[in-house]
């Protein structure tokens, strides 16, 4: 797994081995940070379930200011810290060991708004619901901002949650990304 573009482009991370975490293939990541890459510069980057952490490094390395990791797993944790070494990543970067829904009223509660959420759940647990619901209601998501939704193509998600709408859909095998938009509800 290596960093596809930007001031670490080419290093290479670490992964977490367990058969219960699914990483984010290269081919996938690189097709989305296509469509996003451009505009990620000086702008704020929610990684959730962030695994090994590589979407949010991808993102830091490609000029974003700002990622916060949102991770439970602990080992998957210490990975984190190990990558963002490796990247040698100068942005400032927060990880924190909890589910998504802790994460999700810590970031509330701490007022921290995002441009960029990605959202990357087990994909058989159906959580992408209640997540993206909860991400609309919690207002940490900037208006016009991106939720980058990765599931499997038996997944289908709404045109519309609670203000977000589906702007977007690229398929890539069995790996389908979902790109939806905070839009104010009139």
């Amino acid at each position: 797994m290596r960093i596809l573009a930007g001031y670490a482009k080419g290093r290479k991370l670490k992964g977490y081995s367990r058969k219960d975490v699914r990483v984010t293939s290269g081919k996938v990541k690189g097709a989305f940070f296509n469509v996003i890459g451009p505009y990620l510069e000086e702008k704020k980057f929610l990684d959730l379930f962030a695994g090994s952490g590589s979407v949010g490094i991808e993102a830091l390395s490609r000029g974003a200011d700002y990622c916060v990791f949102i991770e439970k797993n602990v080992e998957c944790v210490k990975i984190i810290y190990e990558n963002l070494k490796i990247a040698g990543v100068s942005s400032p970067a927060k990880i924190f060991k909890m589910d998504v829904s802790r994460g999700l009223k810590k970031m509330k509660k701490d007022q921290l708004v995002f441009d960029y959420i990605f959202l990357d759940p087990p994909y058989f647990k159906y959580l992408y619901i209640p997540i993206l619901e909860k991400i609309a209601e919690s207002n940490i998501l900037k208006l016009n901002g991106i939720v980058i939704v990765e599931h499997h193509k038996s997944i289908f998600l709404p045109e519309a949650i609670k203000g977000l709408h589906k702007k977007q859909l690229k398929k890539y095998g069995d790996t389908w990304i979902t790109f939806y938009n905070l839009q104010r509800e009139v």
